[in-house]
């Protein structure tokens, strides 16, 4: 289920000056249970390597069948921390190429 309205926030990180959107919110799937958000995020200027951030599931699993996680209210920290572990890992903003995905492990 994707939000009504996409919101893209601005962020600097190490210099970078970057745009991030959540791609996807928190739901169910059969075959993988609970996900979490997927947040895209993206160096302002020219077209350069963008990168995904997949986070785990942040919430509180509802006790029943066919419920909806609640919302998770996504923080600039957040953001901030996960494409800090990203740049540690390899993702660099400056780089052209696919996207990069990045499973976020500190997710507070």
């Amino acid at each position: 289920m994707q939000r009504k309205k996409q919101t893209t926030a601005a962020i600097t990180v190490d210099g970078y000056e970057l745009t991030w959107t959540v791609l996807r919110d928190t739901q169910w799937s059969s075959q993988d249970d609970y996900q979490g958000i997927t947040i895209s995020v993206q160096q302002v200027g020219p077209e350069r390597r963008a990168l995904l951030l997949k986070y785990p599931f942040l919430g509180v699993k509802p006790n029943g069948n066919w419920h909806i996680p609640e919302k998770v209210k996504i923080t600039p920290q957040i953001v901030e921390l996960g494409i800090r572990e990203a740049i540690e890992a390899g993702w660099n903003p400056d780089s052209r190429g696919r996207v990069f995905n990045w499973l976020v492990e500190k997710a507070e």
